[in-house]
């Protein structure tokens, strides 16, 4: 049966709350921090929504993103992906999907939500709470920064969403899939205002997600296997929680890439 809606996925990039006192934190006895990484039934700095019920599936043991974290696979980046001059969309967005080796800064133990959880700014959002290690090569300067008690450490969820108006006027966002989470900064914002900021994000509109584009890497992947797969990154997966290996589309509307 033929679908005539549009089937796109906006990628996301955006660290939803993600700030912590880094020194009021102290590891457990195996390292592991406990932070918020982001939340949900928020808005970020762009005035979008992220609401909380189409997310709370990926946080269960059956979603492929719980899978790797379950299996230790999940690791974190420095920074978010960026696109190279000249570089293609098709390998953007293969770069978007993977974890590269050479940035990873920590392993994630394990991810829960607190529901009715209060920002600085007095606001209710539904929090992501990680428990995280440093870890790899990028592992020490991490380390550095929890440390130092005179800088904020934010996080910042790399996902696809699902981009549509709410009745009520703004656009919402629901993750549909979640790659990883990753260490950002925000250069030139000193460490107090990163405190008090309930939002910090960099947007940049990039490119758009198509399920024509998940087959493309399928059989790029095919011919030659790498990155994406032994990163834990299962495009069998994302096709799943984007709901594409259900519905055969006839007609297909490109998906932004937001940061």
């Amino acid at each position: 049966m033929f679908n005539a809606t549009p089937k796109t996925a906006s990628y996301s990039c955006t660290a939803l709350v993600g700030t912590n006192k880094a020194g009021e934190l102290k590891p457990d006895a195996d390292g592991y921090y406990t932070l918020v990484v982001g939340a949900l039934n928020s808005f970020n700095s762009g005035g979008a929504f992220y609401a909380a019920d189409p997310a709370k599936s990926l946080f269960e043991k059956s979603s492929g993103f719980m899978r790797r974290v379950e299996s230790g696979n999940c690791k974190g980046e420095t920074g978010h992906p960026k696109m190279s001059p000249g570089q293609s969309r098709r390998d953007f967005i293969n770069r978007v999907l993977t974890i590269e080796e050479t940035r990873v800064c920590c392993h994630f133990k394990s991810f829960k939500l607190e529901e009715g959880f209060k920002t600085k700014d007095g606001k209710i959002v539904t929090a992501i709470i990680a428990e995280l290690k440093p870890a790899g090569p990028m592992g020490d300067a991490l380390k550095e920064s929890l440390e130092n008690k005179h800088e904020n450490v934010c996080f910042s969820i790399r996902s696809l969403t699902d981009d549509h108006f709410n009745p009520a006027g703004f656009l919402q966002k629901d993750i549909k899939t979640i790659v990883t989470f990753d260490w950002v900064t925000e250069p030139g914002i000193s460490a107090a205002q990163k405190w008090e900021s309930p939002s910090l994000e960099s947007l940049d509109e990039a490119d758009f997600i198509t399920p024509e584009l998940i087959d493309e890497l399928s059989k790029e992947n095919e011919r030659n296997p790498s990155s994406m797969e032994t990163s834990g990154i299962s495009l069998e997966s994302i096709r799943h929680d984007l709901g594409w290996d259900k519905v055969e589309v006839t007609t297909t509307k490109p998906k932004s890439l937001n940061w």
